[in-house]
């Protein structure tokens, strides 16, 4: 007498190990889904010698277990409660209320605040709170992704979006298709990711990809730290970008901001003349930041 117990999620998979007990008699209960029924050739209720459900805590089935019965069950993959968030959202959507009139736009404050909300979890070591503020980003990435979902243009799922994920990761990190096993040396792990990602992205300026939307501190230290890797000379970095006045006339974060991206203008006007020159976008030397660096 045996049990076997269907994913909830994927109720058309059986345990390999049960596929022998499918071709005698079956029975199942109430749960399971008409069409697996109808494929499996069983009948309703509990008495036959091997049963089919899809939830443990079905009467049947706890009924069966307390006699001692093997239950068979596909053991649990890491993620698979991601599905039951990607049908929550699909439902939700489903209803045709407040979740159908949003767009990308109308979410950024959401995303921000959840950002912020998760920041601040994480400052205060707060593990329950961590795991809450996560699901709110997750559900943020579920949310656009519905929402590009019906795009008229350029149409993306939630599926599309692991799979970018999935490549960039392998491409970034060569040592998960190589066939490394075994702990991995963390700067040569950086410098691969760095490399990798400078061949994925071809940019023609060292601040490419910077988001220039973040707050001005960080967006600071961003370019800054950009711009040295490039071998900009730190003298010739404004006094204006190393200190903040809270006090001072007007709004600290938009001096800040108004600086920056003042800095990141010459930076890229400096590229640009020396593109010019040499007719060809490559490297700049200390030597070459100083001579192609524009007047403020």
């Amino acid at each position: 007498m045996t049990v076997i117990l269907l994913d909830p999620y994927r109720p058309g998979s059986v345990p390999l190990e049960a596929v022998p007990l499918l071709t005698g008699p079956l029975a199942c209960t109430d749960d399971v889904p008409a069409a697996v029924r109808e494929t499996l050739g069983a009948t309703a209720g509990s008495d036959a010698e091997t049963l089919v459900a899809v939830d443990a805590g079905h009467e049947a089935v706890r009924e069966r277990v307390r006699r001692g019965e093997r239950v068979i069950a596909a053991p649990p993959a890491p993620g698979e409660r991601l599905l039951r968030a990607v049908e929550v959202m699909d439902r939700l959507w489903g209803f045709g209320g407040w979740e159908v009139t949003q767009t990308h736009d109308s979410l950024r404050r959401y995303l921000l605040e959840e950002t912020y909300e998760l920041l601040d979890a994480i400052e205060e070591g707060d593990p329950h709170g961590l795991r809450e503020e996560l699901g709110d980003l997750l559900l943020q990435v579920l949310f656009h992704s519905r929402i590009a979902q019906e795009s008229g243009t350029d149409p993306f799922t939630v599926d599309d979006v692991a799979d970018t994920l999935v490549t960039k990761l392998a491409l970034r990190s060569p040592h998960l298709t190589n066939g490394h096993t075994g702990p991995i040396d963390v700067a040569e792990q950086e410098a691969a990711w760095e490399v990798a990602k400078a061949a994925e992205k071809a940019r023609p300026s060292c601040l490419d990809g910077i988001a220039m939307a973040q707050p001005a501190l960080a967006l600071t230290e961003k370019v800054l730290t950009r711009s040295a890797k490039a071998g900009f000379p730190s003298d010739l970095v404004p006094e204006s970008l190393g200190s903040v006045r809270i006090c001072g006339e007007g709004s600290a974060e938009q001096t800040l901001r108004t600086a920056v991206v003042a800095f990141a203008g010459r930076i890229r006007r400096a590229e640009d003349a020396a593109e010019a020159d040499r007719g060809k976008r490559r490297p700049l030397s200390s030597d070459d930041w100083r001579r192609y660096w524009p007047q403020a």
